[in-house]
């Protein structure tokens, strides 16, 4: 008994659906990319002396504040927190994310899951992070965690 080989020279690969995957894969990084970069807003952070903080992504919220004050939260501008307008827009949105992140107004002594990341210029006034401060301590703005971001402590190298 011969077994015969199979013809090999006339075997050709379809590479079709392995560029459509790899086009799909780049399109999904590209926009994830995008949404992540989102919620950072181009600031001159401040330097300090100690820091060493990792803040899980789950639950938290990034407030940025610029220059002239104004009041970034996940891509969306609201102005300077002064402006009463402002400032109720900025607290409504606030009890929202605490609300999502776990807070139950039927169980008030059981505090959320959110954890505030607040990245102020360095040249910002100081009034702008104490207005966002005190937004922070509305009674249905139930925070776990407040962070300041800063440049690595000055030396450091980075």
């Amino acid at each position: 008994m011969s077994r015969k080989k199979a013809n090999v020279e006339g075997t050709e690969t379809d590479l079709t659906s392995m560029i459509d995957v790899c086009f799909l894969l780049i399109a999904f990084f590209i926009m994830v990319t995008e949404i992540s970069k989102s919620e950072i807003v181009e600031i001159f952070l401040p330097h300090a002396s100690y820091a060493a903080v990792d803040i899980p992504k789950e639950d938290r919220v990034i407030i940025n504040i610029d220059r002239k004050g104004g009041i970034f939260i996940r891509s969306t501008s609201y102005g300077k927190p002064n402006d009463t307008t402002n400032k109720a827009k900025i607290l409504n949105d606030l009890r929202t994310y605490s609300r999502k992140a776990g807070y139950d107004e039927e169980l008030p002594g059981r505090p959320s899951k959110l954890t505030i990341m607040v990245r102020a210029d360095a040249h910002a006034e100081y009034r702008f992070v104490q207005c966002i401060m005190m937004l922070l301590t509305d009674p249905d703005v139930k925070v776990r965690k407040v962070h300041y971001q800063a440049k690595s402590p000055v030396g450091s190298g980075d």
